[in-house]
């Protein structure tokens, strides 16, 4: 087992700590224990992960949907109100068992009710492993604006099981290697090379490499969360394949998944900034069967309109994260009133 320290000190609670490993799920029970004295706990989880959630053996437990159609404000209603009805209080503990959707909801959830509350996040596939599950971001969907409504409050701790992934499909598990592609590409060069070298082992899910792999990435995101806990400087850069890949699943109605919309996103993003280093990524990209070009019934003034619903766009401009060269990146803003997308 291997361990990983969050440090925000501004915070209710300053460090939390991601446990990452085979079969680290055991440990539930011990990391409940060590956070303090809960009069209750409750689990909110995704109905694909049942068989899982039945195994953890806690009373209260509310079902989820999959997908991100549940992420609404009506279903964050929906869970309070159970929430209210089986008693959890202020000294109770939210679990969030399940992908990106359930911790970004399940932690909105936690931070609204009675003004807050503990949450502990189990990520089940390898997007919220390395991404939703960690540093504190929250929210959910308002019509055709992705994440707009939302808080920063972080988890009391995360468990990163990767045996949890053995049953996840394998497109499902290739969306989540962009979100550690694009970490990589974006600041660690020499993360990326290892990548480049061993992605059929991390396809196969050898288990040491693969499990290397997430704790790397989960360190790298741990720095610009410590360094930049609200979004405003160094962790935008974790926002790279964002701006154009959340425009896409607003236009296709999130009928295309978050880790190719994200692919798209950084294929053309680095292609905006004449990355010396774009090929490199979109080569790695198509090497775990993701796309890289825009879908062609979607005019760039239609894609740019819904980019301006970003939450990064600033009065005309946009702000999008891009790596110059691969372990280089930067946030740059572009003007809206001259954009043009031009992508073969």
């Amino acid at each position: 087992m291997n361990t990983v320290s969050i440090n925000i000190p501004a915070t209710k609670n300053p460090t939390y700590s991601v446990l990452i490993g085979e079969g680290v799920l055991k440990e539930l029970p011990t990391v409940i224990a060590n956070l303090g004295l809960f009069d209750s706990v409750a689990l909110l989880y995704d109905e694909a992960v049942q068989g899982l959630a039945e195994k953890l053996d806690i009373e209260i437990m509310i079902p989820i949907k999959s997908g991100e159609s549940s992420k609404t404000m009506s279903e964050a209603e929906r869970i309070t109100s159970e929430l209210l009805a089986r008693g959890i209080n202020r000294q109770s503990l939210l679990i969030c068992l399940g992908g990106g959707m359930v911790t970004d909801l399940g932690g909105f959830v936690a931070s609204s009710y009675m003004r807050g509350i503990g949450h502990i996040n189990i990520p089940t596939t390898v997007l919220g492993m390395v991404d939703a599950s960690v540093g504190g971001k929250t929210g959910v969907d308002i019509g055709a604006a992705k994440n707009i409504v939302g808080h920063f409050h972080h988890p009391r701790s995360v468990i990163v099981d990767t045996d949890t992934l053995s049953t996840l499909p394998k497109e499902q598990f290739c969306e989540g290697l962009v979100e550690i592609i694009k970490i990589a590409a974006i600041m660690d060069k020499e993360f990326f090379e290892e990548l480049e070298s061993n992605i059929e082992d991390i396809i196969l899910r050898d288990r040491p490499t693969l499990t290397s792999c997430i704790q790397r990435a989960i360190q790298l995101k741990a720095v610009s969360v410590e360094e930049d806990e609200k979004d405003t400087g160094k962790r935008l850069l974790l926002n790279f394949g964002h701006t154009v890949g959340h425009a896409l699943e607003v236009l296709l109605k999130f009928t295309l998944s978050h880790g190719k919309a994200v692919s798209i996103g950084m294929a053309c993003e680095m292609q905006l900034t004449d990355s010396e280093d774009a090929d490199r990524v979109i080569r790695l990209l198509e090497r775990i069967d993701m796309p890289t070009k825009l879908p062609q019934q979607y005019s760039a003034r239609e894609i740019l309109e819904a980019m301006k619903h970003d939450k990064k766009a600033i009065s005309s401009s946009l702000r999008f994260a891009a790596p110059k060269r691969i372990g280089e990146g930067t946030v740059m803003e572009l003007d809206t009133n001259s954009f043009e997308l031009q992508f073969s």
